[in-house]
């Protein structure tokens, strides 16, 4: 048993220096994007114009907004799957995951019409 903290201790110091050690050479990069007509490092939008580059930006987020509500309605399902195998048939317990699987179900499609009515606010639509 300590030898398995020991090594999951050992694998996270990794996984945090690894990953500063990423962040500091990727930021430390020369400029090499453009994004309306300012040089940037990191974003490439591939506009010209700066009013359609904060568009292309904002459609960025919205397809990252996306793909985390997407990985957290999935976590939440599991989540509660797990906790309605476990509840032993108790009736308040079944009550409450129910409640909360429907509660992210009304989420889900509250999220999708946000993202249809931006889809369609955005000039030139979601890439």
């Amino acid at each position: 048993m300590k030898t398995l903290k020991m090594v999951s201790k050992i694998m996270m110091m990794g996984v945090l220096v690894f990953g500063l050690a990423y962040t500091v050479l990727a930021f430390s990069q020369p400029v090499f994007a453009d994004c309306g007509g300012v040089q940037t490092s990191i974003i490439n939008c591939n506009e010209t114009d700066p009013k359609s580059g904060i568009f292309a930006i904002l459609g960025m987020v919205l397809n990252i907004l996306t793909f985390g509500v997407g990985i957290a309605a999935t976590a939440g399902f599991i989540f509660c799957g797990y906790q309605y195998m476990t509840s032993k048939n108790e009736p308040a317990v079944i009550v409450k995951i129910k409640t909360r699987i429907l509660n992210m179900v009304i989420g889900l499609l509250i999220y999708a019409m946000f993202w249809a009515v931006i889809a369609l606010l955005l000039p030139g639509g979601l890439n």
